[in-house]
């Protein structure tokens, strides 16, 4: 049922079933370690980031596969974000990361957009907009399979590891997609 789970959780493309109020959310187990709340506070704001980013294309993009992704990456970020609250939530542990982002890069955490990138899309428009955005969304992939990475070797949480494994390779058809719209 897990796995089931992780792989409806579609990272940007296409219909997720993971926020459909009637589907199936997976309880995280007792048996974790730091690496795992790391990780899932980590990814909670990275996930944010990608929501804060999807929310722009609407009043700023014309293209319509864009917008397609946009409300795709909307969608599943907000599933996404509440499912790993919930995981912390269940192991007592704070939803929000401690200390500044720069203290978790040995976890892989360095902020792949951070204000002045944040500006620049703000300030775009049109099909600069569109590059602008396609071009800060890869290379936010690359960071979440870095995060993920980190999961995969450091953490214990079965639950977690499982979602940075999906994680990993919803990325690699993410990244493809958006070479492609790139190259258009």
């Amino acid at each position: 049922m897990l796995v089931a789970f992780v792989m409806l959780l579609t990272a940007c493309g296409g219909e997720s079933k993971a926020s459909d109020p009637g589907a199936a959310k997976p309880k995280a187990s007792a048996a974790h370690n730091a690496d795992d709340v790391m990780y899932l506070q980590m990814m909670i704001v990275h996930r944010q980031q990608a929501l804060d980013m999807a929310r722009l294309v609407p009043e700023r993009s014309k293209d319509a596969e864009v917008k397609k992704l946009a409300a795709a990456v909307e969608k599943d970020s907000a599933g996404e974000i509440q499912q790993m609250r919930s995981w912390l939530t269940a192991w007592s542990k704070p939803t929000t990361l401690q200390g500044p982002a720069n203290s978790h890069a040995a976890h892989g955490g360095l902020p792949a957009i951070g204000p002045a990138e944040m500006r620049t899309l703000k300030q775009a428009e049109g099909r600069g907009f569109d590059i602008t955005f396609l071009n800060l969304l890869l290379g936010h992939q690359g960071n979440a399979v870095e995060m993920s990475k980190v999961e995969l070797q450091k953490g214990a949480n079965p639950t977690a590891k499982t979602y940075a494994q999906g994680t990993m390779e919803r990325t690699s058809a993410m990244t493809s997609r958006l070479l492609g719209m790139l190259n258009t």
